[in-house]
């Protein structure tokens, strides 16, 4: 048996009492606005709950746990709730700090609770904890990696009995890049100068330099604390033999899934560093800290891991929070599961509109895909974005009977299995383009032809429009460059389609056809695609076609 067999929560990113933003059109209620304001509140405690009923082992929680900055009392006191219900069901918890909940703040909290151990980086030992008299796991902030640096600190703790601890430990982006920088800056630096201004690049606390009060002794029953600058001769401590390479590994049925050797949204260095850190370390898994996207890097050594927020601030963030369930069984073999926390999610729903569909007909097109989804057992409020497509005479005429107001009406709240969900609605429409002629000379044919153009409406378009932009300021530029990640090009799209079907084409029927003649019929007089390209873009500057100096 290579450990013991464990399972544990991991929530990150909680941010006590941070209130949450929802975009809707319907007017807040006091209700509605105390449920926004206590939306983290009530994730934390669906993280409680979760692990009292899956019997976990401990909870694991990894930075940003609140906001120090705000000096919440609500935070605090929903915190030490959370871990007195904890106590009482005999569930231990580590915390590792964070940028927003730096270690200062949390030894300033009075009269933790005794199940509640918290890892400082000034601490070179592990936090060890035994499940039936067994050490079954150990967690640990204080590591120091460079770029294969001489100074460092190896924390390798031994079990007994043929069984070994699952080692966690904690590494961050924005530490990595300190370390870089520390690195570089220790090229040209002497060991006395980096001795007296030792930084440990994982929580960014100051520790003592190296002592000389090292146990020296060769008990391998006991933790080991390794610093290269006290081996002989400036020599690195050799390297245990690598008899551990693949001991842990994915579980095939995981429902964690992601690549095994790459992510997209990290840097192919950082990886490097994070295979490092869990082959000195002799770690099993790396708590990632400081990233709101949920995250999963299946390493040969161990698994390096997210689980994202709790509770997304905003639709931004993501459709919801999560935290995440870890289970180890006695190969070695680790299975992450993601569980539902957030109480306020935000859902997308596409609907094709037909020709000649009525309000009622809408409304119960739109609860018949409301009950289609399933709702975790933490929702309570839905924030739900419709996207309406079809021809645009059918969506302007849902919109006349005042189709959103009818939704809030008929659409307020969701029941299921005895629960009820309130819901939110922003109702977006997306028309279909008129039809093109045969061949596409007319000026309605080209200004189709023009808007639906995917590139004029990319991020990179807009990101080299602003860059080239001399007339704005850096900082102006830096803040429409913010704002790129909230424009939505389908919306832009069917604004100069409805523009666009009102210039040129008024007789744009319900069915999708032209009401009367050849849809060229009353674009005689326009211009053809020859001498068209000038005004296009003329027009698509212009705020009505009155501003346009045409004679046609």
């Amino acid at each position: 048996m290579a450990f013991e067999p464990q399972r544990f929560i991991h929530a990150a990113n909680v941010r006590l009492d941070v209130p949450v933003s929802v975009q809707t059109t319907e007017k807040l209620t006091d209700e509605l606005r105390f449920a926004f304001e206590d939306a983290t509140l009530y994730a934390f405690d669906e993280v409680i709950e979760v692990c009292i009923k899956r019997d976990v082992d401990f909870l694991l929680l990894s930075g940003n746990i609140f906001i120090e900055a705000d000096r919440s009392l609500r935070a605090r006191l929903r915190l030490l709730k959370g871990f007195h219900r904890l106590d009482e069901q005999n569930i231990h918890v580590f915390v590792l700090p964070g940028d927003a909940d730096p270690p200062e703040a949390w030894r300033a909290i009075p009269e933790l609770p005794e199940n509640v151990t918290v890892c400082y980086s000034s601490s070179p030992e592990p936090m060890e904890l035994y499940v039936k008299d067994q050490l079954a796991t150990t967690v640990s902030a204080s590591m120091w990696f460079g770029e294969v640096d001489d100074f460092g600190i190896r924390v390798i703790a031994r079990g007994g009995g043929g069984v070994k601890p699952f080692r966690i430990g904690v590494v961050s982006k924005a530490k990595f890049e300190e370390a870089r920088r520390m690195a570089s800056m220790a090229a040209s630096a002497s060991d006395e100068a980096l001795a007296s201004t030792m930084q440990n690049v994982v929580s960014g606390e100051r520790i003592d330099a190296p002592g000389s009060n090292l146990d020296a002794g060769d008990n391998e029953e006991s933790t080991r604390v390794w610093r290269s600058i006290d081996a002989e001769n400036g020599d690195k401590p050799r390297r245990i033999a690598d008899s551990r390479r693949r001991q842990v590994q994915r579980s095939l049925d995981s429902l964690e899934s992601g690549p095994t050797d790459e992510h997209p949204s990290l840097d192919p260095d950082f990886i490097k560093y994070t295979d490092e850190m869990l082959r000195e370390g002799h770690l099993n898994y790396l708590a990632l800290t400081g990233e709101m996207a949920r995250t999963t890097l299946w390493r040969e050594d161990g698994v390096v891991h997210c689980p994202g927020t709790t509770q997304a601030r905003s639709q931004l963030e993501g459709a919801g929070g999560a935290c995440s369930l870890v289970e180890i069984d006695a190969n070695g073999e680790v299975r992450i599961t993601s569980v539902d926390t957030s109480c306020v999610d935000w859902k997308t729903i596409e609907v094709n509109v037909r020709p000649h569909t009525t309000l009622s007909a809408m409304l119960q097109q739109m609860k018949t895909c409301l009950m289609e989804l399933k709702p975790s057992a933490a929702d309570r409020i839905w924030s739900v974005s419709w996207v309406l497509r079809g021809v645009l005479p059918a969506l302007q005429e849902l919109t006349r009977n005042d189709l959103d107001v009818a939704a809030a009406v008929e659409l307020d709240e969701l029941r299921h299995a005895g629960r009820t969900i309130r819901l939110l609605h922003d109702i977006r429409t997306l028309p279909n383009g008129w039809p093109v002629g045969d061949p596409p000379t007319s000026l309605a044919d080209q200004f189709q032809t023009f808007v639906t153009g995917s590139k004029q409406l990319s991020d990179e378009a807009l990101q080299a429009l602003i860059d080239g932009d001399e007339d704005l300021s850096a900082g102006w530029k830096q803040r429409l460059t913010s704002l790129m990640p909230s424009v939505d090009p389908e919306q832009i799209l069917a604004r100069m389609r409805t523009d666009g079907a009102s210039w040129f084409a008024p007789d744009f029927g319900i069915d999708g056809v032209f009401a009367e003649g050849d849809p060229d019929d009353s674009f005689l007089d326009a211009p053809t695609a020859k001498d068209a390209d000038e005004e296009i873009t003329d027009l698509t500057d212009a705020e009505s076609p009155e501003d346009e100096d045409s004679d046609d």
